[in-house]
């Protein structure tokens, strides 16, 4: 997902492995029982913190380099979690080496 502004315009690298997708795979879960999420665990790169409220609010912090942290609001629909769900199985495919 990409989000656009004329006030914010910022990237941020983030390695992930796939221990951190393995991570990521409940967060869709938290989010549909209106629990948080923050993605991925620990300091050694930019993470989110996705708030379940209405509108979905997600902060991406860059505290180890910069220290920023912006935090957008998302209309989100009903098919958000189960794209993202999907978006997950895509990337899992794509990494795992076949047998």
């Amino acid at each position: 997902m990409v989000r656009r502004s004329d006030f914010v315009d910022g990237r941020v690298r983030l390695t992930v492995s796939p221990g951190d997708l393995d991570a990521w795979e409940r967060c869709p879960d938290a989010l549909q029982d209106e629990e948080g999420a923050e993605w991925p665990a620990g300091d050694r790169s930019a993470w989110l913190d996705v708030v379940p409220e209405d509108p979905l609010e997600v902060t991406v912090h860059d505290s180890p380099s910069t220290r920023f942290a912006v935090r957008v609001p998302i209309d989100a629909d009903s098919n958000c979690l189960k794209e993202n769900r999907l978006r997950l199985e895509h990337v899992g495919k794509a990494i795992t080496p076949s047998s």
